[in-house]
């Protein structure tokens, strides 16, 4: 049966585990771990084990890795632990912290933040962050979400310019080493609110849990966030779809000959989806049009500035032979044989 509202679902999500059951009865024991590098926690509490790995890189930072839960769901809640301190570490996946009663202190990039009820943060993929001991007053969710999961029903969502979009395209997508985060406050009477309330109640009854009711309200609340957010309630965020435009064209001047649209997203850390409707959207043509366009312009300074012949004209700007003067013609509205005639002539 599916839970009765909040009061319902806070029943559930926020009863005890054996391991908070222990740290309350043995506080000594999570001061002596917590100091602990690399960060484990590992206690057998009659048939249950419970255990945190943390690993640390090269650079000395220790990182999160996805269990095989949120490998293959691509996607998990997970009430914070109470009780125990979060040393500072990152993860390879976007987290959503949400509020749900009390508060808690986070560390994000060196800067304390405090999380009151109904504050919602969303941490950028491998942004370094800690967080202190949650209280038993304290209700604190972590909504993971992979890569992988914004590779179908939302990506259409990410062709749209706004904070949400750009912050996953820049967190998931993108070379940039920059790591940021959103902070924004759920209000109570908000639609958001009442969307956060509903996929919870959805994921904490998994005897009727449904991935497509999920991936609906997941849809939902990135779409209803992008309308919340302005520049005054979210972090700054580097933007670099605005300097993208001029990454693409440069590339394909470089690589027209070539390339194709898997070849480019794959360089530009994009799925192909994305990076064909970004196109799309900045030049106002798709892929194979803006490389006929460069192929055309190259193959037209070709024959006004070199002595070349039309054959390697033709290899040079990445064509056939019966392909280049049909383009060539409807481009230009004659063959390449009376365009350089022309030019003789007009010499």
């Amino acid at each position: 049966m599916r839970l009765k509202g909040y009061k319902n679902l806070l029943e559930i999500i926020n009863k005890k585990t054996d391991l908070e059951e222990h740290l309350m009865q043995n506080p000594d024991e999570v001061s002596k771990n917590s100091k602990q590098q690399p960060f484990i926690f590992e206690h057998k509490l009659g048939n249950d084990n419970w255990k945190i790995i943390m690993d640390i890189d090269e650079e000395g930072i220790i990182t999160s890795y996805p269990n095989n839960e949120v490998k293959t769901n691509k996607f998990s809640i997970r009430r914070k632990t109470k009780f125990i301190p979060i040393l500072k570490h990152k993860h390879e996946y976007i987290e959503m912290v949400y509020v749900l009663e009390g508060s808690f202190i986070q560390e994000i990039k060196g800067r304390q933040v405090e999380m009151n009820k109904g504050d919602l943060c969303i941490l950028d993929k491998n942004i370094v962050h800690s967080s202190l001991p949650l209280r038993d007053s304290d209700v604190v969710v972590n909504i993971i979400i992979t890569p992988e999961f914004f590779d179908g029903i939302f990506m259409h969502l990410l062709s749209d310019d706004n904070y949400i979009s750009n912050f996953i395209i820049n967190s998931l997508y993108s070379k940039s080493k920059v790591q940021n985060f959103l902070m924004h406050h759920v209000a109570e009477d908000s639609v958001i609110k009442i969307i956060l309330e509903n996929l919870l109640i959805e994921y904490y009854t998994p005897e009727i849990r449904s991935s497509a009711a999920i991936n609906g309200y997941l849809l939902v609340l990135f779409t209803e966030l992008s309308r919340e957010f302005t520049y005054s309630t979210g972090e700054l965020i580097k933007d670099e779809q605005h300097k993208v435009k001029k990454r693409i064209l440069t590339y394909i001047r470089n690589k027209y000959k070539d390339t194709n649209l898997n070849e480019m997203a794959e360089y530009f850390h994009f799925h192909p989806s994305y990076l064909s409707s970004l196109i799309k959207k900045e030049f106002g043509k798709n892929l194979k049009d803006l490389l006929t366009d460069i192929r055309m312009s190259e193959a037209e300074n070709l024959l006004k500035n070199t002595d070349m012949t039309i054959e390697n004209i033709v290899l040079e700007v990445g064509y056939n032979y019966s392909s280049f003067f049909k383009v060539f013609k409807k481009t230009f509205g004659m063959t390449p044989n009376q365009y350089k005639t022309n030019l003789d002539k007009n010499k």
